[in-house]
This record gives structure tokens, sequence and C-alpha cells, in this order.
């Protein structure tokens, strides 16, 4: 039988590059939307996809 790999990608996003990356595409859109709203769908987001399991919060350790 094979080995079962248990390693997790684990990936870090900068959240201030996110927030200016989304805000420069709605842009190019033609569209202005402000950052609070756009904060509100990121989380709302987020909070969605860990419900489903798809992504897990892991907590923050400060050094």
């Amino acid at each position: 039988m094979g080995q079962q790999n248990n390693q997790q990608d684990v990936q870090v996003l900068d959240y201030e590059e996110m927030l200016q990356f989304v805000e420069r595409k709605l842009a190019e859109g033609g569209m202005k939307v402000g950052r609070q709203e756009i904060i509100t769908i990121l989380e709302a987001e987020e909070a969605f996809l860990i419900e489903k399991g798809v992504i897990e919060e892991i907590p923050y350790e400060a050094d």
C-alpha cells in the first residue's frame, strides 16, 4: 500500500496587497467600490470557504 502524504500546503497572503489588487481590478473594470465594501466581501468569502472546509484559519503567532 502506498504511503499517504499528510503534508499540507500553507500559503500566507498579504491582506493589504490583496485589497490593492482587488481595488485595481475593479477600477480597470470601471467600478469604484469602497475599501470597506471590499473588506466585507472578502470576509464573507473567507467565512464561506472555512465553513465548507476549503480553507483553514491558522492562528497568528507573533515572534
